[in-house]
C-alpha cells in the first residue's frame, strides 16, 4: 500500500508491495488477443452496451466524448496523480516493448493529455459485489478478461474489456455506474478504478505487483477483501464530479480513459487529430452498428473537442457509407423475390441446418435436442448509378453478416462467392431476421446461439475448425453449418437473387447474363488433360490446363476464357467475365482427399484487351477467380497451390480435380 491508512473510508490508489523475487508479471496479457486499432475499440465498447440494455423497449444510449485537458489541476488532485504516475512511470521502466515509457516521454514532452469518457443510459450498470464469481463487477472490473455473458450476447467471450486499458497511455480506467437494480446495502453510484501495469521498483527492495486499485480504503477491513473496494453512493458522486465523469439521471456506467490514445501507435508517434478521431469514430459506429442503430436499439452520440453528431434509428439512413444497406435492411421484410431495376430489393430465406446443443450443455429452459432446422435470410439492393462513386462505393458488392445484437460481423465481397456486380446485400440470421419488439422462432433463437459460439473473441467471424468451444458445447457435426454459412449457403441464397428477374406473368427466369452451370473437369498428373464429355449446350468457359508437381505443391499453367462457340459470346464484345474455381485432390479411386490450397495465381491478357484481377483461395473456404474486365477472349493462367498437411502423401494422389464452381460473362450490345 503506498498511501492512506487502513482505518479511514478516503479513496486510494493501491499496488500489493510484493517480494522483488516473486515471478515479474507484464500487466494485462489480455491486451495482446485482440487488434489494436480504433475500429476494435468502438466495435467492442458499443456491443458491450448493447449486451446491457435494460429496458428492451428503449435504445440504450452511448455517448463518445474526448476532451483535451490544458489545466489538470482539479483532475489531477481528484485522481490523485504523484501517486498513480510514480508507479505508472516505474512500471514503464520494466514494459516489454513500446507503452508507458514512450506516453511519459510523449506527455513530459508537452503532448496533450486527452481524456475520452464514455457514458450510458438505459443500461444495467455494473452489477455484483465485490467478491461474487460470477458478476459484470468480476467480469469487468476484478477479473477482466473474464466473461459472465452467455447464450447469443454478442461479447459472450469479454475479453473486449481489456481494450479499455490498451487505449490508456497510463493503462489505467475508472468506472462510475448507476446500478438498475442495488441490493442491500449498495446506493449508486459506484466509483472505481483499476491500473495494470508491470511488476515494479519505486525504489531498491521496494517492489509493487502489476495491477492498482483505485477505491476506498474501507475494504482493507474486511478479511475476503484487503484491498479497496467501489465507493458508493454521496462520496462517489462528489469524486465523479471533480473527476469530470459525472453521471446523468439514468441506469448505465460511464467509463473513464485517462491518457487516451489510438491503441495502434503505443510508441506515439503519430496520433491522430481531434478531427482524424472524430470521422473514425463514426465511421465505425456506423459501419458496423446501423443494424442495432436502425432497429431502435442503439443510438450513440460522438463529442470530440466540441465537434458533435448523433447517430439515432432516424439520422443512420442519411450516412453515405451505409445508406444502401440500411434502405435494404428496411425493406428486406416485404421485398419479392427479384430486381425489377436499381434501387429495388430482393430477399430470400435460405434453409439452413445446425446440429442440437449437447444434451448436458442445455439451458434449465431448453428441451433436449434444441432445434436444428431453420433459414436465413439474405437480401440485396440492386446498386443505382448513384451508389457507385462515393461513400456508398466503398462496399459495393459487398455482404453485411450480423445476429441478433445487430453488430455487423464482417462484411464479404461478392468476389469470393462468385457473384461480384452492382449491389449491396446482407445475410440476417438468428434474432436479426424479426424485429427486436416481436417474437423470435425458436429455430432463430437456436441458430442465434449456436454463431454466437461460433465467431472468435473478437466477433469478426463465424468458424466451426479449430472451435473447440464450439465442439464442447453442440453435437458432432457442428463444424459443417458453421463453415458452409457465409460460402455455400450464402452463394446459394445470392444465386437465386442476383441471377433471376421477373417477367412481365410474375414467373422468373433466366437473365440474359450468362451463367455459369456446375462443370467439372478431372485432370491427371501424368498423361495431360482428360476431356469431360460434350453437354448439349457449349459450356460457358473453355480452358486449357495442365499441372505437375514440384515438392510439396502442384504447378498449374494454361489458358481459360468465354466459349466463343456460344452465340452470345462469339457474336458480342465481351464486357467482363468471371470464373470461380477451386482445386480438389483425388486418389487414384477419385476419392477427394482434400482442397488444395491456391498460394499464387498469375494471369494475362491472351486474347483480346482489357485487365484482368486474380484472388486466390482465402479463409473458411471462399474460392478463387478470375476476372477480366473489357474485350478479353483468353487468359493465360499460372497457379501455384499447395495441399494443406498432406506433404508425406503426395505419392498416392494421381489427380487433381478442377472444380468451376460459379461464374459469369456480360456481353455488350
Amino acid at each position: 500500500m503506498t498511501t492512506g491508512s487502513a482505518t479511514d473510508s478516503s479513496s486510494v490508489w493501491w499496488f500489493e508491495d510484493v517480494p522483488c523475487g516473486r515471478t515479474r508479471k507484464q500487466g494485462l496479457i489480455q491486451k495482446k488477443t485482440f487488434s489494436r486499432d480504433l475500429e476494435t475499440f468502438v466495435r467492442e465498447i458499443l456491443q458491450n452496451s448493447v449486451d446491457a440494455r435494460y429496458d428492451p423497449s428503449e435504445p440504450v444510449q452511448v455517448t463518445f466524448r474526448l476532451r483535451e485537458l490544458d489545466d489538470r489541476t482539479a483532475f489531477e488532485e481528484a485522481i490523485q496523480w504523484d501517486d498513480l504516475y510514480a508507479h505508472v512511470k516505474a512500471g514503464g521502466k520494466d514494459q516489454d516493448g513500446h507503452g508507458l515509457a514512450d506516453y511519459v516521454k510523449y506527455l513530459e514532452n508537452g503532448g496533450a493529455f486527452r481524456l475520452l469518457t464514455i457514458e450510458e443510459k438505459n443500461a444495467k450498470g455494473i452489477q455484483g459485489n465485490e467478491e461474487d464469481q460470477d458478476s459484470d463487477y468480476a467480469a469487468l472490473i476484478r477479473d477482466p478478461g473474464a466473461s459472465n455473458k452467455g447464450g447469443s450476447t454478442g461479447g459472450r467471450h469479454g475479453l473486449g474489456s481489456t481494450l479499455l486499458w490498451v487505449t490508456s497511455g497510463f493503462q489505467t480506467v475508472l468506472f462510475n455506474s448507476t446500478l438498475a437494480e442495488e441490493r442491500p446495502g449498495q446506493t449508486s453510484p459506484r466509483l472505481v478504478g483499476r491500473c495494470f501495469i508491470p511488476t515494479h521498483d519505486l525504489s531498491e527492495g521496494e517492489c509493487y505487483s502489476n495491477d492498482g486499485w483505485f477505491g476506498s480504503e474501507s475494504g482493507f477491513q474486511r478479511d475476503e477483501l484487503k484491498r479497496p473496494e467501489s465507493i458508493w453512493n454521496d462520496q462517489a458522486e462528489v469524486l465523479a464530479e471533480d473527476l469530470g465523469m459525472a453521471r446523468p439521471d439514468a441506469n448505465g456506467t460511464t467509463i473513464m480513459i485517462p491518457g487516451f490514445r489510438d491503441p495502434s501507435d503505443p510508441a506515439m508517434d503519430d496520433q491522430p487529430s481531434p478531427d482524424e478521431l472524430y470521422n473514425e469514430f463514426i465511421r465505425a459506429t456506423a459501419e458496423y452498428f446501423w443494424p442495432a442503430i436502425r432497429g431502435g436499439n442503439l443510438q450513440v452520440e460522438i463529442d470530440v473537442c466540441g465537434e458533435d453528431t448523433r447517430l439515432t434509428q432516424e439520422t443512420i439512413q442519411d450516412n453515405d457509407l451505409v445508406s444502401p444497406f440500411v434502405e435494404c435492411f428496411d425493406r428486406m421484410r416485404n421485398a419479392s423475390d427479384s430486381f425489377n431495376g436499381p434501387g429495388t430489393v430482393a430477399k430470400t430465406d435460405q434453409e439452413y441446418g445446425i446440429v442440437s446443443k449437447k444434451e448436458g450443455e442445455c439451458d434449465d429452459n431448453e428441451e433436449y435436442p434444441t432445434p436444428t432446422e431453420g433459414h436465413v435470410t439474405v437480401a440485396a439492393r440492386k446498386a443505382n448509378p448513384s451508389d457507385t462513386e462515393g461513400s456508398p462505393s466503398e462496399r459495393l458488392g459487398e455482404v453485411a453478416m450480423f445476429r441478433g445484437p445487430g453488430m455487423v460481423v464482417k462484411y464479404k465481397s461478392g468476389h469470393y462467392l462468385g457473384h461480384s456486380g452492382k449491389y449491396h446485400a446482407l445475410l440476417a440470421a438468428g434474432k436479426a431476421r424479426t424485429p427486436s419488439e416481436e417474437s423470435h422462432s425458436p429455430s432463430d433463437e437456436a441458430i442465434d446461439d449456436f454463431l454466437a459460439m461460433a465467431e472468435p473473441p473478437m466477433h469478426d467471424r463465424w468458424y466451426g475448425k479449430k472451435n473447440d468451444e464450439l465442439k464442447a458445447k453442440y453435437e458432432s457435426g457442428c463444424v459443417g453449418p458453421a463453415e458452409d454459412l457465409t460460402t455455400k449457403t450464402l452463394r446459394s441464397a445470392l444465386s437465386k437473387i442476383l441471377y433471376s428477374r421477373s417477367d412481365r406473368s410474375g414467373t422468373l427466369t433466366r437473365p440474359h447474363r450468362d451463367i455459369l452451370p456446375r462443370t467439372r473437369s478431372d485432370l491427371r498428373t501424368e498423361g495431360g488433360t482428360k476431356k469431360p464429355p460434350s453437354p448439349s449446350i457449349p459450356p460457358l468457359f473453355e480452358w486449357h490446363i495442365s499441372d505437375r508437381i514440384a515438392g510439396d505443391e502442384w504447378l498449374f499453367s494454361g489458358t481459360v476464357g468465354p466459349n466463343s462457340e456460344r452465340k452470345a459470346i462469339g457474336d458480342g464484345p465481351i464486357e467482363e467475365w468471371e470464373a470461380t474455381f477451386e482445386l480438389v485432390a483425388l486418389f487414384e479411386d477419385n476419392r477427394e482427399a482434400d482442397t488444395v490450397v491456391v498460394e499464387d495465381i498469375d494471369a494475362e491478357v491472351a486474347d483480346g484487351s482489357g485487365q484482368i484481377d486474380v484472388a486466390e483461395t482465402r479463409e473458411n473456404g471462399e474460392k478463387s477467380y478470375v476476372n477480366a474486365v473489357g474485350d478479353v477472349r483468353s487468359a493465360t493462367v499460372e497457379i501455384e497451390a499447395q495441399l494443406d498437411g498432406v506433404e508425406a502423401r503426395l505419392g498416392d494422389l494421381a489427380k487433381t480435380r478442377l472444380k468451376l464452381d460459379d461464374g459469369s460473362v456480360e456481353v455488350g450490345e
